[in-house]
């Protein structure tokens, strides 16, 4: 998990539903708004999606998958069913973002986002449900630098105590926060060691060489000409770091 950006306000067509449906408006209804701009007409639940998939460079804001159109959801970091305060941040789009199912769809072409029983295997959102926990850490609040989490050559995701203690956070609720979203599912865990393990194969034998170390470790961690980023960043830093540390402390950032 890695810092992402929060949208700054309303897309359009949730503008455009709030603007119409006012106090009576809900999440459930907004899903099915279709507003005109320019003619066309919109989704604009689907354009909300592409908003927040586009902010957090392609990436699950939990477990840092590709988020394909088969495989994605709008997660509320409040959860709606929350008793407090639920009701009045399901429209909000600062509580908002972009996630995988869970490992709930399966994809003959990405095997690796589902594996049975699925129960055992949920992680992101569906692992998450509705928990409302104090210890709970919303990404966009994580520091750009440095990371709090590291990932191993085995797949496993942890606290990074030193960086914790660096950056004043209390290293139990990073961890509490990785167990709440299940990020250290088999599933997930074998597929992070799948990219490690990738990595290696390709740069091992360069890291003699730092220009071309720099060079793999851009592209591994920095946005492409299509805006994404690469699956699984936090895997990548680890594998890169130092390299990867002082290529993300350069000029601009809009975090990444």
């Amino acid at each position: 998990m890695k810092r992402i950006r929060a949208l700054d306000g309303p897309t359009p067509g949730l503008a455009d539903y709030q603007e119409h449906a006012g106090d009576d408006g809900s999440y459930s209804s907004f899903r099915d708004h279709k507003y005109d701009e320019d003619g066309v007409c919109k989704n604009a639940y689907r354009e909300l999606v592409s908003s927040l998939q586009d902010i957090q460079h392609g990436l699950c804001g939990y477990c840092e998958i590709d988020i394909i159109e088969s495989d994605r959801q709008i997660e509320h970091v409040i959860p709606r069913s929350d008793p407090e305060q639920g009701r009045n941040h399901a429209l909000d789009p600062t509580n908002m973002m972009v996630c995988c199912q869970g490992g709930a769809r399966r994809s003959e072409q990405d095997p690796e986002r589902r594996t049975n029983p699925v129960r055992d295997h949920r992680s992101c959102g569906g692992a998450k449900q509705a928990l409302s926990d104090p210890d709970f850490i919303d990404p966009r609040t994580l520091p750009a630098l440095p990371a709090l989490m590291r990932v191993d050559n085995k797949g496993k995701i942890m606290a990074d105590v030193r960086a914790c203690q660096d950056a004043s956070f209390d290293v139990n609720k990073v961890n509490k926060t990785i167990e709440i979203l299940g990020l250290n599912v088999r599933r997930l865990q074998l597929a992070r060691e799948k990219h490690w393990r990738a990595l290696s194969e390709n740069y091992q034998k360069h890291f003699d060489d730092p220009q071309v170390i720099q060079e793999a470790a851009r592209m591994e961690l920095l946005p492409g000409k299509d805006n994404r980023l690469p699956r699984f960043f936090t895997t990548s830093r680890s594998y890169f770091r130092p390299v990867a540390e002082k290529i993300l402390e350069e000029a601009p950032q809009e975090w990444i």
